[in-house]
């Protein structure tokens, strides 16, 4: 069928770039202001009638208003005159994700995640909008020098709409297939509901696909592939694929669970699980529970010995216990005594006792010293009403929120504190140094750029590991771009993470994000996601006091 030249009496009609089963894609030039610009006309049969076109205009509307900048932005959508559909969207320059996985094979596990995670943050914003995207697919993924970019966006639900309204069903047989059967979550196969939990179906095919170097299902038959989507369990990623980590394989296949509600929540959370899978490879929490099925098949293989061998190495240590209290004298008291160090010892780790330090404790770093602690028991624990007490000995300077935590030392006090000459927040820990405890590290809260009105702490376990790490979130002034700072300080490195994000209060938009240096590090990725997810929880809040 024959292109008009020029389109809507400002876009130039090129060259063709790409051809779907939806319709044609061509390079232009918007006329008025001399940039390229991508047009893709819609097939002629989704387009029969003036519903039909009042419903297409009201997507292209709605699609318009996704800005992400990993999303092709909608530029303009019409009609040309012999009732064809078509949208001019942002033209992307780069390679399609399609043509890098056949060019390179399989990816690496963390440049697949990487990509995946930047399509679940741009799916988080389209399905705020409403937007499901229902073709989400290699070729609509394109890798350049801004990452990624994901094309077509609703354009699927257009079509679908489209086809419902002229009462055309959709049919293997003829070709119109709303979507691409490998990519297609199993409600859609099956003519469901289609919603967000969809296009996280498709996204673990994709990301399947890029670990393994073929999706799921493969057969010449579009319909033999419908039906295994709809029916058959994806067969196992470590199978295909064995140097990933097994929280990486569960990640996957929790996204292609059979059931929707058997995947995650939203994109938001299957960010979360993703960026989590590579973090902590064996152990992790996730915001669902996957199937049975799918725990079986992230397992596999598994240590034959260690599963064996655990529970009767367990078994002969409580026996051989158990012998030994039998006894009575002093191999008993021996016994009990040594009961006791293990039980201090494991009270210590999980709790606040105190403990003599060792030279081989001691660190060179300048610390300040405080009077010294009513000397306590090994087993003391440390109250917060004398940490509190111990604090108050620095009477030069305004003490705020005083916590109490666990060190690679022992109890570790952390306080925030105001700084009576400069006005400025930060915080500091005292350790226990013999019988007093001294001050062995501080940080700033407020910066020379960043002054909040107040600061709060939380106790926080980022890796679920029993170590705990200290949360400290600030608002500045609600000026024309308040900003938020969040802190996140491991006391066993004695180490702070920060991330400060600058917004328009106006828009809501955000106009600056800045990170500190040492957060760039692979191997702290998981207090990044803490950062960026307290961050953004507070600006949900809308920037409401803390």
């Amino acid at each position: 069928m024959d292109i008009p030249q020029v389109i809507a009496n400002r876009f130039r009609i090129e060259c063709e770039i790409g051809r779907g089963g939806m319709g044609t894609v061509y390079r232009a030039t918007h006329l008025g202001l001399q940039r390229s610009v991508a047009v893709k006309i819609i097939k002629s049969e989704y387009a029969h009638d003036a519903d039909v076109t009042e419903r297409f205009m009201r997507e292209a509307r709605t699609m318009a208003k996704l800005r992400h900048p990993h999303a092709a932005m909608i530029f303009d959508a019409g009609n040309l005159p012999d009732g064809r559909h078509f949208i001019v969207m942002e033209f992307i320059e780069g390679v399609t994700l399609s043509a890098a996985i056949a060019n390179e094979g399989r990816f690496s596990a963390e440049r697949a995640v990487q990509i995946a995670i930047g399509v679940c943050e741009v799916l988080e914003e389209a399905h705020q909008l409403g937007i499901i995207h229902r073709d989400l697919k290699p070729a609509n993924i394109m890798l350049n020098e801004r990452g990624i970019c994901v094309l077509d966006f609703g354009v699927a639900k257009v079509l679908a709409s489209s086809a419902d309204a002229t009462a055309s069903q959709v049919s293997t047989g003829s070709g119109q297939i709303i979507g691409t059967p490998r990519y297609m979550s199993p409600e859609q196969c099956l003519g469901q509901k289609v919603g967000a939990r969809s296009d996280l179906y498709s996204l673990g095919v994709v990301l399947y696909e890029m670990l393994a170097g073929r999706p799921p299902f493969i057969d010449p038959m579009p319909s033999v592939v419908l039906v295994k989507q709809a029916t058959a369990p994806a067969p196992p990623l470590p199978r295909l694929r064995q140097d990933i980590p097994r929280s990486l394989s569960l990640a996957v296949h929790s996204l292609l669970a059979k059931r929707s509600e058997d995947r995650p929540n939203n994109a938001a959370a299957a960010r979360l699980l993703l960026e989590r899978s590579l973090v902590r490879p064996e152990r992790y929490d996730v915001p669902i529970e996957p199937l049975k099925s799918t725990v079986a098949a992230a397992s596999y293989p598994r240590n034959l010995a260690i599963r064996i061998g655990a529970p009767l190495l367990l078994v002969s240590i409580m026996g051989a216990l158990l012998l030994t209290l039998g006894y009575a004298g002093p191999a008993a008291e021996s016994a009990a005594a040594a009961n006791n160090n293990i039980a201090a010892a494991a009270t210590q780790a999980a709790g606040l006792t105190t403990s003599p330090q060792t030279d081989a404790n001691k660190t060179n770093r300048p610390d300040t010293s405080t009077p010294p602690a009513t000397p306590r028991s090994r087993s003391t624990t440390l109250s917060l009403e004398q940490a509190k007490s111990i604090v108050s000995a620095r009477s030069n300077e305004v003490m705020n929120d005083v916590v109490i935590t666990q060190a690679t030392t022992g109890p570790a006090i952390l306080a925030m504190q105001l700084d009576s000459g400069t006005g400025l927040a930060n915080f500091l820990m005292m350790e226990r140094k013999g019988q007093s405890f001294r001050v062995t590290d501080r940080e700033p809260l407020d910066t020379t750029h960043f002054r909040a009105r107040s600061w709060n702490l939380e106790k926080v376990s980022v890796r679920d590991d029993g170590r705990n790490q200290i949360l400290f979130s600030g608002i500045s002034n609600p000026v024309r771009y308040p900003s938020i700072r969040v802190v996140l300080y491991d006391p066993f490195v004695r180490q702070g993470y920060s991330l400060m994000v600058e917004t328009d209060s106006r828009t809501g938009k955000t106009r600056r994000m800045q990170w500190s240096e040492n957060s760039a590090d692979s191997k702290v990725a998981a207090y990044r996601v803490a950062l960026r997810d307290k961050a953004r929880l507070l600006m949900t809040r809308g920037m409401r006091k803390l």
